[in-house]
């Protein structure tokens, strides 16, 4: 039997591509009823999807899920590929960053935080597009102002560049198969046929739930793991993101 989520654990819920034109009644019945458990997690908005900047009416019932204690992120800009992933088993070919030049991710990223701050949304985790970014998405996003990308195929976080890389988890590895490190479980409320099936999976134990913000806060704070993982920065960044 798989361990599942243990006192080892810390797990992220986080919620993809929301904007104006997903199915936005969806979103509000599902992400009520994760908030009515007294489920914090994090809702990952396109700025301007595919070309369409996201609408004040939208994000109404973003503002009270902020309210909360729900974190609100940056999803890419306008979600288009229009990079190059990296492909293989564990990664995809589409991306919206990896591959373009700095000067065209910092102008994708800057644009994409314009829009979210206009409706009163300062953001301070990244999610990017398809699960795809590389080092230069991650210097243009400390640039930017950005302290963590929600994105990686570790057990632990790590800081590259000054910004710390909350994971996710290798596909096919399921994160009830994960009895310990930190796990972001992925939902895309508008297209999945159970999307409470993230809540079940950590009912009794939802006091391991943080958001991708507090995870950065702790390890770059109050973790020696983060500290001791982290000194090791110059040897990893030779052979990886």
């Amino acid at each position: 039997m798989w361990p599942g989520v243990t006192r080892a654990s810390l797990i992220c819920l986080r919620f993809d591509d929301y904007h104006q034109d997903c199915d936005v009644e969806t979103w509000v019945d599902t992400l009520s009823r994760y908030d009515e458990r007294g489920l914090r997690g994090l809702v990952a908005v396109v700025p301007k999807f595919e070309g369409e900047r996201l609408s004040a009416d939208a994000v109404e019932f973003l503002h009270e899920l902020r309210a909360n204690g729900w974190e609100l992120a940056q999803h890419g800009y306008t979600h288009e590929n229009v990079g190059e992933g990296r492909g293989g088993a564990l990664y995809s070919e589409q991306s919206e960053f990896a591959g373009l030049d700095r000067a065209e991710q910092a102008r994708r990223i800057g644009a994409g935080r314009d829009v979210l701050g206009s409706h009163g949304i300062e953001p301070t985790t990244f999610v990017p597009p398809w699960h795809e970014y590389d080092r230069t998405t991650v210097r243009a996003l400390a640039d930017a102002g950005f302290d963590c990308l929600n994105e990686g195929r570790w057990p632990v976080p790590r800081t590259v560049e000054g910004v710390t890389l909350v994971p996710t988890h290798v596909p096919a590895v399921t994160p009830a198969m994960v009895g310990a490190g930190v796990v972001t479980l992925v939902g895309h409320p508008h297209l999945e046929d159970d999307p409470m099936a993230n809540a079940d999976l950590v009912a009794g134990r939802e006091d391991r739930i943080r958001t991708p913000a507090e995870v950065t806060e702790w390890w770059r704070e109050q973790s020696t793991l983060g500290r001791t993982v982290d000194a090791f920065e110059p040897l990893y960044s030779l052979y990886s993101h």
